[in-house]
Formats: structure tokens, C-alpha cells, sequence
């Protein structure tokens, strides 16, 4: 009785944590055959604002690695900043500030939602070390030969290794723990986890 079932896959990676799913802010990076999206689309726009059809089967978890990457080298960058800005005993809190006030490019998303976070000492995960350095790993190794161009790629997953192996549970901005023995500055107090 009537023809073969046809299966479609789609992959949906999504880029946020906790936070942004259960404020329904979750947004969905579709992979696979784009005829297939128009049926699950409605189930999609149950749980999420934004659906986008990033290309073939694949693409979307590739998209995900990059970004989480992306977003892996900026905390290693801010918690530089940070350990830096300390050094110098310019107030954190003043240079947040400069920063998501001042209209200049060295402001982001990850700056704004956790530089004061880090000066607090608040290390409670939405997202943790573990999975950030997992997802860096992944993206290095999909780097392959080319890691060799991407020094700061490199040097992120380190920092992130060294993270993992002393606060895997902390969230992923934990990764300042390691930056502050690097700089021998404290720019959130001790340690926690």
C-alpha cells in the first residue's frame, strides 16, 4: 500500500544556553534539504525566535563549532583585558563602563553579559568550561592542517584545557581563573568550584 517512506533529516544547532531557551529566545541554524524546513517549521516557532536555513546537511553544526570558537576566544580576550586592566588598577567596573557605553568596537555581547559577572566572581554555568572546551577541540580539529594559521585558535584551546582540568563545572567565563595566574592578578577574588 502506497510507496516508499521518504525520511528527511535536518540538523538544528543552536547558538545561547539555558537562559535563551527557556525565554523561548532560542535561535535555530538549519541544516539539511530546505523543502523539509517548511514542516517542522511551526514546531520550531514554538520554542524559538529565529529560524534560519544555513545549506546542506552538515553546515549548521560547522556553523556551531565556529561560533562557539569565536565566542571562546573572546573570553580568553576580555579575561586579558580584565586581568590587564587590574594590573593597572583601573577600576573594572569604570572600564566596563567605557566599553558597552562608549560606542567603540571592543564591545560585545559576551563583555556586556559577563565582565561584570567575572568582577563579581560569579561562575554559575549556563554554559561550562567542559562543553566550551570540548567545542573549541571540535572546531581545532575541523581546523585540521589550517590550525597552523590560527595561533589565537591555538592558544584558546589551551587556555581551555588548562581551565577544564580545574573548573570544568564553572562557566565558561571560568576560563579567567587562568588568565589571572598568568598575570598574577585576582580580578574576581578567589577562585570558586
Amino acid at each position: 500500500e502506497g510507496g516508499p517512506v521518504v525520511v528527511t533529516h535536518l540538523h538544528t544547532p543552536m547558538p545561547g544556553s539555558s537562559p535563551q531557551a527557556e525565554s523561548g529566545e532560542i535561535f535555530f541554524m538549519v541544516g539539511g534539504e530546505r523543502a523539509a524546513l517548511v514542516t517542522v517549521q511551526p514546531l520550531l516557532d514554538v520554542v524559538g525566535r529565529l529560524t534560519m536555513f544555513v545549506g546542506p546537511s552538515g553546515t549548521g553544526n560547522r556553523i556551531k563549532l565556529l561560533h562557539n570558537a569565536l565566542g571562546a576566544v573572546n573570553a580568553v580576550a576580555v579575561a586579558e583585558s580584565l586581568a590587564l586592566c587590574t594590573k593597572l588598577g583601573v577600576d573594572p567596573r569604570t572600564y566596563y563602563d567605557v566599553v558597552c557605553k562608549g560606542g567603540g568596537m571592543a564591545y560585545s555581547t559576551y563583555f556586556d553579559r559577563r565582565a561584570t559577572r567575572i568582577v563579581d566572581g560569579n561562575y554559575d554555568a549556563t554554559f561550562t568550561v567542559e562543553l566550551m572546551h570540548k567545542d573549541v577541540a571540535l572546531a581545532a580539529q575541523m581546523a585540521g592542517a589550517d590550525l597552523a594559521h590560527m595561533p589565537i585558535l591555538a592558544q584558546t584551546l589551551a587556555a581551555y584545557t588548562e581551565a577544564k582540568a580545574r573548573w570544568p563545572t564553572q562557566d565558561f567565563s571560568g576560563v579567567t581563573h587562568v588568565i589571572e595566574q598568568r598575570f598574577g592578578v585576582s580580578v574576581s577574588g578567589p577562585a570558586r568550584g
